[in-house]
């Protein structure tokens, strides 16, 4: 495969080679995908999070939120999202 890249992008993979943080141009941009990859699953998971709350929005059956119960859970799940990358 041959891809072709910007100068701005052609540069930073070039840097990142030279500074040791990567063994060739090919562990860059594989690193790169890796990260889009991830985010893009991290993004689904929302999207399958947030769709049993939609569907309940589009039947009309809403609940009032409980700020200091969302803010909780931010936490909790913050908090278990850190334990994860340790």
């Amino acid at each position: 495969m041959t891809v072709s890249m910007p100068p701005d992008l052609d540069a930073f993979i070039h840097q990142a080679v030279a500074t040791g943080m990567y063994e060739s141009e090919e562990a860059v941009i594989v690193a790169g995908l890796r990260l889009l990859q991830d985010r893009s699953r991290r993004l689904e998971e929302l999207r399958d999070e947030l769709r049993p709350a939609l569907e309940e929005l589009d039947r009309g059956e809403g609940k009032p939120l409980d700020i200091e119960d969302v803010i909780r859970r931010g936490h909790e799940r913050l908090a278990s999202e850190k334990s994860k990358g340790n």
